[in-house]
């Protein structure tokens, strides 16, 4: 079969590869889109580390073309997603309904061979079906809605709250989607003027030329999305944040940065985290959603280009002002 594979940072060849042989758990599905993830961008620049030649990529939408022996409940035709981070089930994390955080899960296009070839197997337990009433442009993005939904839900931010988005690329995007969904105003914050722009367009406020520690706390700020994760945009995240309110962490920085621990004390200022999703609920709960036309992830979609052009698709997914990149099979 044919196959997009990264052979060394920013070298993208299609060759061809051997076809995944169904285990007796697994399906194998023919990928008709799937989406660039910034994972999959650090991988593409050498930036996160991974045994190559790989076939990146995880955010697909397809059609089953095979069924394992031991697999029920899915049938060769049936247009499915998947949900691309395996947990083991078994740790204490999983076993606690923690499974984005297991140790031990195996993540498709980082661990095992990813979605930018013609056939790609993925566990049955993983493997979710979608009505025909979700496009394949929305379909492709339920993967990065389901990061955003699992934020939104874990900062237990409710309608009437007002919460910040730091950092407008896809997931930022879609958390600014998700929490208006919800009812809640939206304060967009990001350095281009694009990312704004399709902020604004899903209905957020992108407020500009004020102090954000004077902003937020007029604004009686909730909850702050950091989704940069580059250590300026943490540390002006934590340092801005008014008394009371949270900062989930999300985007995935590797520097380190200062915090002033009196003032977050005094001021019950609280960080945490939120790392992709819980295996079943969020991924049935986002599917669900998209279903009902609650939310629609494809507005954030800017350029599809075909497979011949994975390389190229990639690029323009690093250069930061695209929003999400979609290459059709």
């Amino acid at each position: 079969m044919r196959a997009a594979l990264l052979i060394a940072p920013e070298k993208i060849e299609i060759g061809d590869v051997a076809a995944p042989v169904v285990a007796p758990t697994e399906v194998v599905i023919a990928p008709s889109r799937v989406g660039i993830c910034g994972s999959d961008v650090s991988l593409f620049r050498g930036y996160r580390k991974a045994v190559l030649p790989l076939i990146p990529g995880h955010e697909l939408v397809g059609r089953i073309v095979e069924v394992g022996s031991a697999v029920t409940g899915l049938a060769v035709g049936q247009r499915v997603v998947v949900e691309p981070n395996y947990p083991c089930g078994a740790c204490r994390f999983c076993l606690s309904g923690r499974g984005s955080i297991c140790p031990e899960k195996v993540s498709m296009g980082v661990t095992t061979a990813g979605a930018l070839a013609e056939l790609v197997a993925a566990p049955a337990r993983f493997v979710w079906p979608v009505p025909d009433s979700i496009s394949d442009e929305d379909a492709a993005t339920i993967e990065p809605l389901a990061v955003a939904v699992h934020a939104v839900l874990e900062s237990r931010a409710s309608a009437g709250d007002t919460v910040a988005v730091m950092g407008c690329g896809a997931v930022g995007l879609l958390i600014a989607q998700v929490a208006v969904q919800q009812g809640m105003r939206v304060l967009a914050h990001d350095r281009e003027a694009g990312k704004l722009a399709m902020a604004e367009a899903l209905g957020a406020e992108c407020p500009a030329g004020r102090n954000l520690a004077a902003l937020w706390l007029d604004a009686d700020v909730h909850t702050v999305f950091e989704c940069a994760g580059a250590a300026g945009a943490v540390e002006s995240a934590i340092a801005s944040a008014p008394r009371g309110s949270q900062v989930i962490l999300m985007g995935l920085g590797d520097k380190r940065v200062e915090i002033e621990p009196f003032r977050l004390v005094r001021e019950g200022v609280r960080i945490g985290s939120s790392l992709i999703y819980d295996h079943p609920d969020d991924f049935a709960r986002t599917i669900e959603m998209v279903a009902l036309n609650a939310l629609r992830p494809s507005a954030i979609v800017t350029h599809t280009l075909p497979f011949a052009s994975a390389e190229k698709a990639l690029f323009v997914a690093s250069t930061g002002e695209a929003g999400k990149v979609h290459i059709a099979m």
